[in-house]
């Protein structure tokens, strides 16, 4: 009964072109996965209209595209292991006052050894 109910409402969502609602439905009713409770709509929506499976083929490349994205840029970033020039709580400008002081220990060099 629960399943005729879950896949009446999950037909209402594709009805209304709400495939993100009809996935989330199936994952409210405990699908273990994402992609289970894709596959499940995906079933449910060839059910009803065989002329859907091209468009959830077409999204389902997409989602895959995405993902390669994702996990690509992620690899990028994990391959940049670089020492931060920043330390957590450094207050910025941390070193201003130390080369304010060289520059006028040098302007006083320059000027004591005939700079003018």
């Amino acid at each position: 009964m629960a399943d005729e109910f879950l896949a009446a409402q999950v037909m209402q969502a594709l009805a209304r072109g709400d495939k993100l609602a009809a996935v989330k439905l199936v994952r409210e009713a405990g699908a273990g996965s994402l992609r289970e409770a894709m596959q499940y709509v995906e079933a449910q929506a060839v059910s009803r209209n065989p002329a859907m499976k091209d468009g959830l083929q077409r999204a389902a490349a997409d989602l895959h595209g995405l993902q390669s994205h994702a996990r690509s840029a992620a690899q990028a970033l994990h391959a940049h292991n670089r020492t931060p020039t920043v330390v957590m709580g450094e207050a910025p400008g941390h070193l201003r006052w130390v080369m304010i002081v060289l520059g006028l220990l040098a302007l006083a060099a320059w000027l004591a050894f005939g700079g003018l």
